[in-house]
């Protein structure tokens, strides 16, 4: 491959290939192997089959909650329709830019049995619920954390991102701040798709209306993401021997956010490394540990696989009606 013209070319893409190997080629290059097999005999027995049963558990309640927003208005969808397109988006993710992107194509396969508007803004909602999760965890972990093992400002700066960050969520269910923004978009975009967006936006309005459900909502997201980061915890206490349990609450959430926002890789392959990497570092675990954290990290990845269930399904009822 001339990697010469490759850059000339397709830059951007050049780029997403350095940002995915890169950090996990550094990390690998930098492990001592007779230091690798010292730490996988010491690993509990217990680490990997937890940490896969709360991913799997977490993966449910993604659906069950994204269900709860659409029920909110869409009462007759069933919730397998529901699960299914949830499931077929993680499957479908595995291969897609960031780790948002399972709801990019559960949106679009669940349009089809419901409101475009609807699923689209249901999706949106979920999202932000889940970064507000996110966030209140972090939130946590930082009060739980001496300030003096922190880096200068970063109390200060935490405690600004995180206000600000509630406060855009807050602003964005608000028609009077999200004018000046639809009028920018109406300059550039077709006038189609301009209508498309507008429709959605509609639809995010209309839970304003329903408070009590976005609390339900909210509690099952801080559930769902208190399950998968005690299973990040255990998978973290299973290798170490050490249960990092402040340490893992405050920057693992920062993590999923950062591999959520930053559309490169597919589900943050090499941004969530090198953040892990520096994690690592902070708590004073080593690169032999970092290692195997990131292969276990692999395999719940690759529980992504379940969802391809449905299209399996699907493949031998066909060749069953044709018989």
């Amino acid at each position: 491959m001339n990697f010469k013209n490759l850059f000339k070319k397709k830059p951007f893409a050049l780029l997403r290939v350095l940002v995915a190997i890169v950090p996990i080629a550094w990390i690998f290059c930098s492990v001592h192997w007779s230091g690798m097999l010292k730490a996988m005999q010491s690993i509990a027995w217990w680490t990997a089959p937890l940490l896969f049963l709360t991913i799997i558990a977490g993966m449910v309640l993604q659906g069950v909650r994204w269900w709860m927003l659409m029920r909110s208005f869409a009462p007759d969808l069933s919730f397998s329709k529901t699960m299914r397109a949830h499931f077929l988006g993680l499957y479908y993710s595995i291969i897609l830019p960031t780790s948002a992107a399972q709801d990019a194509v559960r949106a679009g396969i669940l349009s089809k049995h419901a409101d475009y508007s609807l699923s689209w803004a249901s999706t949106w909602v979920s999202r932000l619920l889940g970064l507000l999760a996110l966030a209140f965890l972090s939130l946590y972990g930082l009060f739980g954390i001496k300030r003096s093992t922190l880096p200068p400002l970063f109390f200060e700066s935490a405690i600004f991102a995180f206000a600000l960050l509630a406060v855009l969520i807050a602003l964005s269910f608000s028609k009077r701040f999200t004018a000046p923004l639809r009028g920018s978009l109406g300059r550039f975009l077709p006038r189609a798709l301009l209508t498309i967006i507008e429709n959605i936006r509609e639809s995010v309005y209309l839970y304003r209306r329903k408070p009590g459900n976005l609390f339900m909502v909210l509690c099952v997201t801080l559930f769902m993401q208190i399950i998968i980061f005690m299973g990040a915890c255990i998978a973290i206490t299973g290798i170490s021997g050490r249960f990092l349990f402040f340490e893992s609450l405050l920057y693992l959430p920062v993590i999923e956010v950062l591999c959520m926002t930053i559309p490169l890789t597919p589900n943050g392959i090499g941004i969530r490394e090198a953040m892990l990497a520096l994690m690592f570092k902070h708590v004073g675990l080593s690169t032999e540990q970092l290692a195997i954290y990131i292969v276990l990290g692999y395999g719940s990845i690759s529980l992504k696989l379940l969802g391809g269930l449905p299209l399996l399904f699907d493949a031998i009822v066909k060749i069953k009606s044709k018989k």
